[in-house]
């Protein structure tokens, strides 16, 4: 491992949780959190009915987070279970109507911060900065599948 100043790293990690921190606004009166909007975004966002093992994989938490926020939202009316004919401990999730409407009341609010980032850096730089988290991203995520098959 290389030795870098762990001090340094540690102001470099706390300005990387200080973008996420400003991108992500104070929670709506009695609506959904963040990660609840996460997750009903990228099932609305998929091609096809996902899993909670693919939401795991795609949000980087844990199968138990995983299932708290379904449970969340599921009671919420937000979330269906689609179960498998053959093995009906295994489902898949879908959007309802009524986790529709919320996604349409609060993307405004969620994503005015990436709006004005977007506005105040211009398309060149935004686009480039996107890039850039998405390659470091994934290099991370490659890590990490080396880390358990060894």
């Amino acid at each position: 491992m290389e030795n870098f100043d762990w001090i340094d790293m540690m102001e470099k990690m706390q300005e990387i949780r200080l973008f996420s921190s400003l991108h992500i606004r104070g929670k709506r009166k009695g609506a959904t959190s963040p990660q609840e909007v996460d997750m009903l975004s990228r099932i609305f966002l998929s091609e096809s009915p996902l899993t909670p093992l693919d939401l795991s994989t795609l949000t980087g938490l844990s199968k138990s987070a995983v299932s708290r926020l379904i449970d969340s939202l599921e009671k919420k009316e937000f979330l269906g279970k689609i179960y498998n004919e053959k093995d009906k401990r295994s489902y898949r999730l879908h959007i309802t109507e009524k986790g529709n409407q919320e996604l349409k009341q609060t993307y405004q609010h969620y994503l005015e911060p990436i709006y004005r980032l977007r506005r105040t850096l211009g398309e060149e730089r935004f686009h480039s900065l996107l890039s850039q988290i998405r390659e470091a991203n994934n290099m991370l995520k490659n890590i990490e599948k080396q880390e358990v098959t060894k």
